[in-house]
């Protein structure tokens, strides 16, 4: 009996080693290579107007590296950073947190994982309304103007450098909808290969 509970007993920790590493596995760009893995920072009040992408809503807002359940208070209000999966290839603020917010900031942040650097990378993204998106610290992406959510709306080429690499992607709401979407591609326009996505630095 005791040799049987065991070989049950080790059974389950196989079982649990295997979910675990199919879970690790799971976070990557979806199959057209979409990102729909990050950590999120919502709602910031923000005041009427589109001068607020211009502005920082957290100090130093290009070196976030939040992980879940990191706290950050912004003007009296506190927030906490959450893990989200966007169920389409777009993240919609609004859906996600379950109600509508005009005049307001989102904060979308991932970490991409290479195990070489990968040139020439298409960055495509699209924002409802003005976005902003930071690389490893550099800004490299500013859309000004309220605009609908049109996917691959904006493309650029960046360099991911071997290890891991950290994308801050803000996100202001004028009115209504308020969404955002990144995906990667090669430089044949074919979703990227050999990328992880992380939660956490």
């Amino acid at each position: 009996m005791q040799k049987l509970a065991t070989a049950g007993l080790i059974a389950l920790l196989c079982l649990l080693l295997v979910w675990n590493g199919s879970a690790a596995e799971a976070l990557k760009p979806d199959s057209e290579g979409y990102i729909r893995d990050w950590v999120m920072l919502a709602p910031i009040a923000v005041p009427e107007g589109s001068e607020a992408i211009f502005q920082e809503q957290i100090k130093d807002e290009a070196a976030l590296r939040p992980k879940a359940g990191d706290q950050v208070k912004i003007r009296g209000k506190e927030l906490r950073w959450q893990n989200i999966t966007a169920s389409t290839n777009y993240f919609d603020f609004n859906a996600i947190l379950k109600t509508v917010n005009d005049h307001a900031a989102g904060y979308m942040v991932t970490y991409i994982e290479c195990e070489t650097e990968k040139p020439d990378v298409i960055m495509a993204v699209a924002s409802n309304d003005e976005g902003r998106i930071y690389l490893n610290g550099v800004d490299i992406y500013l859309f000004s103007e309220p605009r609908p959510l049109m996917l691959d709306a904006d493309r650029g080429r960046v360099t991911l450098k071997q290890g891991v690499n950290v994308v801050v992607f803000k996100v202001i709401n004028e009115q209504n909808s308020w969404q955002g979407a990144m995906r990667l591609l090669d430089k044949t326009g074919a979703p990227l290969k050999g990328v992880k996505i992380k939660l956490s630095p």
